[in-house]
Order: C-alpha cells, then sequence, then structure tokens
C-alpha cells in the first residue's frame, strides 16, 4: 500500500514536470493533454486520473497550500483571531524566499504563463474561491456561526485577497529580475500592510476630500 501511493505520487510528479515544461516552451494555450501525456509517458486517462483539467497541472500544489493555511487557522492557539493566525502563516513563508537558480527560473516561468493565459487566471480565481469558501466554513463551524452571519466570509475573503495581491506583488518583483532579498521584502511588507489594514479596519479609509472652493476672479 505505501509503495502504490508512493509510486502515485511520482507519476503525478512526473506529470506536472512534462507539463510545465511544455507550457513553458510552447505556451499553455498551444500544448494539449495528449502532448502531456506523451512526454510523461503515460495515457491521457492517467493524466486525468491525477488532474482534474489541463490548468490545474499548472496548479498542482495548491491543495498543499489550501491544507497548510487551514492547518494554521485552525490549530491556533486560545485567543488568536483567524486574521492574526493568517498573518503568521503568510510571513513565516514569505521570510523564507530563497531561489536557488532553478527555483528562480521556474517561479518567473509560472509568473509569465499566468499573465499571458486568461485560462490560467480564471482557474487561479477558481482555486482562490475554494480557499476562501474552505476557510469560512472552517472558521463558521469553530465559531457555531449561523447561517445569515456575515463574519466568517468575510474574514476568510479578506484572508484570501491578502495572499492573492501578495502573489501578485512577488509575480511583478519576479517578472522585473528583483534579487530574493527584494522578493521576500515586497511579500513582507504587501502583507503586512493589508493585515494592518485589515485590523484597523476601513471605516476611515477613503473619505473622500471636500471639494476646494474655487475663487471667482
Amino acid at each position: 500500500m505505501v509503495e502504490r501511493a508512493a509510486q502515485k505520487r511520482e507519476t503525478r510528479r512526473r506529470i506536472a514536470e512534462a507539463a510545465f515544461g511544455l507550457f513553458v516552451r510552447r505556451g499553455f494555450d498551444l500544448v494539449t493533454v495528449a502532448d502531456v501525456a506523451a512526454a510523461a509517458g503515460v495515457t491521457e486517462k492517467t493524466v486525468f486520473n491525477h488532474f482534474r483539467s489541463k490548468e490545474d497541472l499548472v496548479y498542482s500544489e495548491d491543495a498543499a497550500f489550501e491544507a497548510a493555511l487551514l492547518d494554521a487557522v485552525g490549530g491556533r492557539p486560545p485567543r488568536e483571531t483567524p486574521l492574526s493566525a493568517a498573518k503568521a502563516f503568510f510571513q513565516r513563508r514569505y521570510e523564507k524566499v530563497r531561489l536557488d537558480p532553478d527555483g528562480r527560473r521556474r517561479a518567473a516561468a509560472l509568473a509569465a504563463l499566468v499573465a499571458d493565459s486568461p485560462a490560467l487566471r480564471a482557474r487561479e480565481r477558481d482555486i482562490h474561491s475554494r480557499y476562501a469558501e474552505a476557510l469560512a466554513e472552517l472558521i463558521a463551524a469553530e465559531q457555531d456561526a449561523p447561517a445569515d452571519d456575515l463574519r466568517p466570509r468575510l474574514a476568510a475573503e479578506a484572508i484570501v485577497a491578502v495572499h492573492r495581491e501578495t502573489v501578485a506583488a512577488v509575480r511583478r518583483a519576479l517578472l522585473a529580475g528583483a534579487p530574493d532579498e527584494e522578493i521576500a521584502a515586497r511579500a513582507l511588507r504587501v502583507s503586512g500592510e493589508a493585515f494592518a489594514l485589515l485590523a484597523g479596519g476601513l471605516a476611515r479609509y477613503a473619505a473622500k476630500p471636500a471639494r476646494s472652493r474655487v475663487k471667482a476672479i
């Protein structure tokens, strides 16, 4: 049983690696699932046994990220809020941004793929919606919140929005060729500012300034 699970993980990894290489060389839209299967040495059916869609071949690690986020928020200590737990989780990850040359090339290639593909951006929005849904369900369950309580959903959406905007900032830095230290600093700054804004509330944000009176000449 253990050996079979290891074989499945290896097959999944091999398929994802073959797909990513093809996407980078040819562009996401010009690669078919049949191309991926041939490159990985498997059948199309095997590809779909591991990945629900071609888009999911790019986001092969999203389930692991979702599980880690839910563990961080769900396993937070007493009296700590979901926002505080999520902030600590994100910042621990961003502080570790140290890419070897291959990792940097891969991350930059992913950023370019997503920027160039409406299909991938749409899939990413779906993934973020799934994160928010799972997080809202977790928070609502632990708070025993009624169905019409908006707070679990708002908190979850806010947390995922911080993640989304931080990822966008990191990708821009990668595509601009920024060094690892700058990428990590930018991620920490963006997420820190976002969580500070959420913690302080938005009640006073973006109040429209009074119009200055124009003196008649």
